[in-house]
């Protein structure tokens, strides 16, 4: 395995921006309709996920994410029952559920 001196500065970059998340969702295309999915790691540029479904690469398809509603995106690669896709506009990580910080509701004195 290759140490990050050995790897392009856009590639490390590219790897530690990535958010690891667990969450299903719903993916859509105009080949199929809709198709459950569960995202495995998303970024302001893109995602990965688990998808049952074959979909072809280079395919535009509308990922689901909550906080921030339908996203457009161009399918880049699918091995097996996982698959990753570029956001045609990127997107605000804070905007993002899956992503938010969430902050503790003030406390009230008593």
């Amino acid at each position: 395995m290759k140490s990050d001196q050995d790897r392009p500065d856009d590639f490390v970059a590219r790897q530690r921006e990535r958010t690891p998340v667990s969450s299903k969702t719903s993916l859509r295309s105009d080949e199929w309709y809709d198709v459950e999915v569960r995202v495995r790691d998303v970024s302001q540029s893109g995602f990965m996920a688990e998808c049952a479904q074959p979909i072809r690469i280079g395919s535009t398809v509308s990922l689901d994410v909550p906080g921030i509603g339908p996203v457009h995106a161009q399918v880049r690669w699918q091995v097996g029952g996982r698959m990753g896709g570029l956001f045609l506009d990127p997107i605000s990580l804070t905007q993002c559920e899956w992503t938010a910080v969430r902050s503790e509701a003030p406390r009230v004195p008593a």
